[in-house]
């Protein structure tokens, strides 16, 4: 028998304590606004060095899940909206094999999409994106929930743009994964190179190009744009 095995991979010490916290917040044993034990605490419960320990929570405080607060201790970060709760707890869950997985069916699917919407879509349907982005301009900071609909709403616009109706079903079918992973990570995109002003400037050039009837440049707009935002992203599951 011929099988393909693949070298066993040793986690850090520090990885391992990330993991059990993490998987105690899917739990639903610790919750967010919870105080952590003292570090002495936790070198004495996972018997590790101090180092190690230190390392875990910094790794935690930069996932978004941690807020370590000067003097007082370090304290599960607490979530504005039940949403945002599920969509953590769903983002933290998926192995990053299988983000990287979705997102790269995204890339396939939405850069060409970007070219037949440049192509094919109806002038109501320009008016509509036009719309949408205004909207997304008015709540940049205003509200981030109606930011992130308008957001989500200008990329599904521009698959049902292509009138091709397995792209628009393909679409469906990812959207929800789609919506969980970049609610969840959206506080880690705005730590990066992203503002709310370059995300929009971005959906902008894509808009351009599709009014212009540039499929090329659509594809590349819309090629760059995503590949910016896939980097930001994966930076959550490092």
């Amino acid at each position: 028998m011929s099988v393909e095995l693949k070298p066993i991979k040793t986690k850090k010490i520090y990885e391992e304590i990330v993991e059990q916290i993490k998987q105690l917040i899917l739990d639903g044993q610790i919750k967010p606004g919870d105080k952590l034990p003292s570090e002495r605490h936790l070198v004495e419960s996972f018997k590790v060095s101090r180092a190690s320990i230190r390392e875990a929570l910094s790794a935690l405080e930069m996932m978004g899940l941690l807020e370590v607060r000067t003097g007082e201790g370090a304290y599960i970060r607490q979530m504005q909206a039940d949403s945002m709760v599920a969509s953590l707890t769903w983002a933290l869950s998926m192995e990053k094999g299988s983000v990287l997985e979705l997102l790269e069916v995204r890339r396939m699917m939405e850069v060409q999409a970007a070219g037949y919407a440049a192509e094919r879509a109806t002038q109501e349907e320009l008016d509509e994106l036009e719309a949408t982005l205004n909207s997304m301009k008015i709540n940049l900071y205003n509200s981030s929930n109606v930011a992130e609909k308008a957001d989500h709403s200008f990329h599904y616009n521009i698959a049902k743009a292509t009138h091709n109706k397995i792209t628009i079903r393909l679409m469906d079918m990812i959207s929800d994964h789609l919506q969980h992973l970049i609610r969840a990570s959206r506080s880690k995109l705005y730590e990066g190179k992203y503002t709310p002003e370059l995300l929009y400037e971005e959906h902008v050039k894509i808009f351009i190009a599709l009014k212009n009837r540039n499929a090329e440049e659509a594809r590349k707009q819309m090629m760059m744009h995503l590949t910016g935002v896939e980097e930001e992203i994966l930076k959550v599951f490092k």
